[in-house]
């Protein structure tokens, strides 16, 4: 096994070593604090495109943290998943080429943006966090695992959106944040649990290969749907977004774009991977298309009448999601 066999689990590797070396690394001044932000952010890059080029040149990527055997059964017969399992093919690697890029730009701009503000030894772990998460939910190849990337992504931007303590108003956008996400994150868990009580696994590809379109896998896939929609932004769900666009450090708002993109690529997953032809009728479909066409036209209607141009992008933002849901 060669080096490049590894670049999945080192695209993660290393914003991870980038959130925790930062508090120590930010005490040695500024130059070593950007040369750590930009750096790492800029190696992410690098890994990103070998892993798209890989991917492009030798077909899907999987790679396994943990055990040999995909479930440890117990003797009650329930079977325990113990390994983690991240999957990349090219959709997922364009994603996270497109995440990666996000995440440079913002580290490039955020060097003299922030020089102003203290603390941000806490900035450049939050920001690295960020990244992990949005980086970790494209490639994950389980439910639950999923859901932790989407926690990690969550929690570092309630951090971020908050950035500035002493604004009222980043504040007030980190809290409507918080709550209507940490609402939709429960209502996933509910589903990723239901999905692997009835079938005894976590992983996608199991999952799909064996999926029933019964009751219980349509109100998961409306639950995850929802979720899923929330996190990206789309109306009626999108009260959030305007607010934290706005409120956040301008650098994070730009990876939170890519945070966006990242929860609509996890609802393509679950819709055409996942269920695929057992979508559920022209229901399902139907539901997403009205959320688009929504999403669309109320977007722009609030993005006209906005005065602050942070609000508008995210207004903007809104719409966009519209057109990528109609699609």
């Amino acid at each position: 096994m060669n080096w490049n066999d590894h670049l999945p689990a080192l695209l993660l590797m290393i914003p991870l070593f980038g959130a925790f070396a930062a508090p120590l690394v930010c005490l040695l001044g500024k130059t070593m604090r950007n040369v750590l932000l930009v750096g790492l952010s800029f190696v992410t890059l690098l890994v990103a495109l070998l892993l798209w080029r890989n991917v492009l040149a030798g077909g899907i990527a999987v790679y396994v943290m943990g055990g040999e055997s995909f479930n440890l059964t117990l003797p009650s017969g329930m079977a325990l998943p113990i390994r983690i399992i991240m999957e990349v093919d090219a959709f997922s690697a364009f994603m996270v080429v497109c995440g990666s890029i996000a995440s440079f730009a913002g580290a490039l701009f955020s060097t003299n943006y922030m020089e102003k503000f203290t603390g941000l030894g806490r900035f450049v772990s939050l920001y690295f966090l960020l990244t992990l998460g949005m980086l970790g939910m494209m490639i994950t190849g389980d439910f639950f695992n999923f859901f932790i990337f989407i926690e990690i992504a969550s929690i570092a931007s309630f951090g971020l959106v908050a950035f500035w303590r002493d604004r009222p108003e980043a504040i007030e956008a980190s809290l409507k944040y918080t709550l209507v996400s940490q609402v939709g994150s429960m209502i996933f868990l509910i589903a990723a649990g239901a999905l692997y009580g009835k079938y005894n696994a976590l992983n996608m590809a199991a999952i799909g290969s064996a999926l029933q379109f019964g009751v219980m896998e349509k109100i998961a896939l409306v639950f995850i749907i929802g979720t899923l929609a929330m996190k990206c932004g789309s109306f009626p769900m999108h009260m959030w977004l305007p607010d934290a666009y706005a409120e956040a450090p301008s650098g994070v708002s730009c990876l939170l774009v890519a945070v966006s993109q990242a929860s609509l690529y996890g609802l393509m997953r679950v819709c055409f991977s996942l269920y695929g032809v057992n979508l559920g009728g022209a229901f399902i479909p139907w539901m997403i298309i009205s959320m688009g066409l929504a999403s669309m036209f109320f977007g722009v209607t609030m993005a006209v009448v906005q005065h602050e141009i942070k609000r508008l992008i995210g207004y903007h933002s809104v719409s966009q999601v519209g057109y990528m849901l109609l699609g």
